[in-house]
């Protein structure tokens, strides 16, 4: 079996990460901690082969928790489970070493597809058998890149409509060139409203930048700026 160790500080979503791994063959957990000087301790009284890690918890964060694993070279994998989504968090804790990043909410299949993933390659490496390229390759690949597909978006966005309005803000003017979601949704056929859902989403993307302001009669009215070099962010989505 597959030792595992939980390290969410939110007791909800630390039951909804226990009750998914029950339903995955392989995985035991052994303990659920709720920081990392707690998961540090446990590290140190139970075998765990795999950390589900959060990222957001007091104290030391989840980046904070790997930095010091690997610097006590303790022989544990990590697979984070966050709601960080910005990309310099998700580059750094790939470059630390995590075996997956899954950003919260996410759906079971998800979580299924990493931990069989992860379950693959773990009984590869304790098994020591030796592997061709092509076996090697297999192994380690999840799935074909043609098959992969998009990343999901947040509940609620749709990727045909977000595809529609990353056109039209790509050809919006130089001059000027903010923009606000009320004009952009009569471009597009959708409400104002709606068109914020999504303009916030690509804010956190840091594909727009917000900046406030006031239209006709002094009403308060959020401008968007484009920030070209980030709308690859958004791309995955599409």
């Amino acid at each position: 079996m597959i030792r595992v160790l939980l390290v969410e500080d939110d007791p909800m979503v630390a039951e909804l990460n226990r009750m998914f791994l029950s339903r995955v063959a392989g995985f035991e957990i052994v303990a659920s901690v709720r920081s990392g000087t707690e998961a540090l301790e446990a590290l140190k009284n139970y075998p765990v082969n795999l950390l589900l890690l959060d990222i957001f918890m007091p104290g030391q964060n989840g980046l904070e928790l790997m930095e010091e694993i690997r610097r006590q070279a303790l022989d544990v994998d990590v697979i984070f489970v966050t709601a960080a989504r910005d990309t310099a968090t998700i580059s750094k804790a790939l470059k630390l070493g995590a075996v997956d990043y899954l950003i919260k909410p996410f759906e079971f299949e998800r979580l299924k597809e990493a931990l069989d993933h992860y379950r693959e390659t773990h009984h590869m490496i304790r098994d020591g058998e030796a592997l061709d390229q092509a076996a090697l390759d297999k192994r380690l690949a999840r799935r074909p890149a043609e098959a992969r597909g998009a990343e999901a978006l947040p509940k609620g966005l749709d990727r045909n409509t977000l595809a529609k309005l990353l056109e039209v803000i790509s050809e919006w003017p130089v001059e000027p060139p903010w923009f606000t979601s009320e004009e952009v949704g009569q471009l597009v056929g959708i409400s104002r409203v709606s068109v914020r859902k999504y303009f916030e989403f690509l804010c956190t993307l840091k594909v727009l930048r917000m900046e406030p302001g006031y239209g006709t009669g002094g009403r308060p009215v959020h401008r968007f700026l484009l920030q070209r070099s980030h709308l690859r962010e958004a791309r995955r989505f599409i």
